[in-house]
C-alpha cells in the first residue's frame, strides 16, 4: 500500500515547501522505495551489524549507520530508515554511495541523532553524488570534531535537518570547492557553547568554483554565550547562481554573510533575510556580499530599534 501520484500531489502543493518531504515521509512508512529499504534502530533489542542480518524489516534492523550505507548498492535509488529514537555517538561516516537516500523518522528530539567523538575528522562525509538526508539531528563535540557534516559531492540534497555547535567543530557544515549544485532547505543551526566560526563554510581550493547551490529558509540561533564568531556563511571560491533565501540569522559578531571569495559580477547570486547582531558591528559591515544581490535583508544590533534594510542604497 502507498500513496497514489494524485494524492501525493494534492499532499505536496497542500503543505507547500514541507508537501514533498511529507509524502515521501508516509510512502516510507507505508513501505515504498524506488529501490530497497533498509532500516536502522540502535534501541531495538533485535539490532544487528551482522552478515546474515538482512536489514529490511523494521523488526531486525541494523544497528549502525555506516553499516547501512554498506549494505546499498549505487544509483538504485536505495534507501535507508532511521527510526525514532536512533542514536550513535561515532566518527567519520563516509556516505559514499551514489543514489541513496537517509530518511529520518520522528520529531524534536526523538529524531535519530548523530553525535560527534572528540576524534579530528568529520561526523558525516558525503563522497558520492545524488544523495540526500532528510530530517536527522547532528550534535557536536567538547573538541576535536571538525564537521558535523561535509560535502564534497555533487548534488546532495539536506532538508529538515539540525546542526548544534559544541565547542567543536569550527564550521558545522564544510562544502568541498567544486560540489556544485547542492541544496540546504528548511535546516537550522544552534550554538551550545563558545567557538563556532561558521555555520557552512565553502572552502577554497584553488582555481575551482562552486556553482548553482541554494540554502533554503534556514535557521540559526546562537546567543552572546554561544556567539557565531565570523559568520552563518561564508563562500571562499568564486561561485555563480547561488542563492541564500529567506534566512533568519540569530547572534553574530562579525558578519552575517560573507562572500569571501568572488568573481564580482553582479548578479552571482542573491539573499535574502534577516539578521541579529550580538557583537559590536557596524551596519555598513554586516555583510560582505561581492558580488550577490541583497533583496530585502533586514538587520538590527538593538531592541529598540526596527530592523535596516541593508544595504541602505537603491538600485540604479
Amino acid at each position: 500500500m502507498t500513496l497514489s501520484q494524485s494524492t501525493k500531489d494534492r499532499l505536496d502543493y497542500a503543505m507547500g515547501p514541507w508537501g514533498r518531504a511529507a509524502s515521501d515521509e508516509i510512502n516510507q512508512l507505508l513501505g515504498y522505495a524506488a529501490g530497497t529499504t533498509y532500516y536502522v534502530q540502535s534501541t531495538s533489542a533485535a539490532a544487528s551489524d551482522t552478515s546474515g542480518r538482512l536489514g529490511t524489516s523494521r523488526d531486525e534492523p541494523f544497528a549502525t549507520l555506516d553499516y547501512a550505507i554498506g549494505r546499498t548498492t549505487a544509483s538504485k535509488g536505495d534507501t535507508i530508515v532511521l527510526l525514532p529514537g536512533h542514536a550513535e555517538t561515532t566518527t567519520a561516516i563516509a556516505l559514499d554511495v551514489i543514489g541513496i537516500r537517509i530518511i529520518g523518522l520522528g520529531y524534536g528530539r526523538n529524531r535519530p541523532t548523530l553525535t560527534a567523538t572528540t576524534a579530528a575528522s568529520d561526523l558525516l562525509s558525503v563522497t558520492a553524488a545524488n544523495c540526500e538526508i532528510h530530517n536527522v539531528r547532528f550534535v557536536g563535540a567538547a573538541s576535536g570534531c571538525t564537521a558535523l557534516l561535509n560535502i564534497e559531492a555533487a548534488d546532495f540534497r539536506a532538508t529538515r535537518c539540525s546542526f548544534e555547535h559544541g565547542a567543536a567543530p569550527l564550521s558545522a557544515v564544510t562544502v568541498v570547492a567544486a560540489s556544485h549544485r547542492f541544496v540546504l532547505e528548511d535546516c537550522d543551526w544552534r550554538g551550545t557553547a563558545a567557538g563556532p566560526d561558521y555555520c557552512i563554510n565553502i572552502e577554497a581550493g584553488a582555481g575551482l568554483t562552486c556553482n548553482d547551490w541554494r540554502v533554503i529558509r534556514p535557521y540559526a540561533a546562537y546567543g552572546v554565550s554561544a556567539g557565531l564568531d565570523n559568520a552563518f556563511l561564508q563562500l571562499n571560491v568564486p561561485g555563480s547562481g547561488y542563492a541564500i533565501l529567506d534566512a533568519v540569522i540569530l547572534g553574530f559578531d562579525t558578519l552575517a554573510i560573507d562572500i569571501n571569495s568572488s568573481t564580482l559580477a553582479v548578479g552571482d547570486g542573491i539573499m535574502s533575510g534577516y539578521a541579529a547582531a550580538s557583537g559590536a558591528i557596524t551596519f555598513a559591515n554586516a555583510i560582505d556580499a561581492g558580488g550577490c544581490l541583497p533583496m530585502e535583508f533586514l538587520i538590527s544590533d538593538d531592541p529598540a530599534t526596527r530592523g535596516k534594510e541593508w544595504p541602505t542604497a537603491t538600485p540604479t
